[in-house]
């Protein structure tokens, strides 16, 4: 029956995640002057007046001057790289939210999925030694089985005719 349970829960646990994948993977806009694209745009950018926020969700007055700047590049037709990239230069690659996959910064990208790589390949070493340092149970000889016979025989002759079920 636990067994059951636990196959339900596994089955609502994927059904979650490839819903979330779903959604997740709907794409903003790359061109036009769509609203959409602006935030999704504005939200690869940090804030650089506030702590935590990015472009797309800040108050701030930077933040409006940059949407404002957003939306001027993509009337001017721009690619969402190269509006990425006018940011990049004119404030340094500390105002995107995605760091450059090239050179140093690469390792943001590289690392992390060593560093799984690693610990996943730990965990199939770990599980295949627990498998093969189990203790293998012998079967018993017959000389053994003829002590235990011997011994049980010894023991139910006893003075209390073996009768232990009465506690004394």
């Amino acid at each position: 029956m636990r067994f059951r349970q636990r196959g339900w829960a596994w089955a609502l646990l994927g059904l979650a995640v490839v819903v979330g994948l779903a959604l997740g993977s709907r794409r903003a806009p790359t061109e036009g002057m769509s609203d959409d694209r602006l935030f999704a745009l504005g939200a690869q950018m940090k804030c650089l007046q506030c702590v935590g926020e990015s472009v797309a969700n800040s108050e701030a007055p930077i933040a409006q001057q940059m949407r404002s700047e957003i939306r001027a590049q993509m009337s001017q037709g721009r690619t969402d790289a190269e509006i990425l990239s006018y940011f990049g230069d004119r404030y340094t690659d500390r105002v995107l939210l995605n760091p450059p996959s090239g050179g140093i910064a690469g390792l943001v990208w590289v690392v992390p999925v060593v560093a799984g790589l690693v610990a996943v390949s730990g965990l199939i070493a770990t599980f295949r030694r627990w498998r093969t340092d189990r203790v293998e149970v012998a079967e018993p000889t017959r000389e053994t089985r003829e002590r235990v016979e011997d011994a049980l025989a010894e023991r139910g002759s006893g003075a209390d005719g073996g009768d232990r079920s009465h506690g004394h």
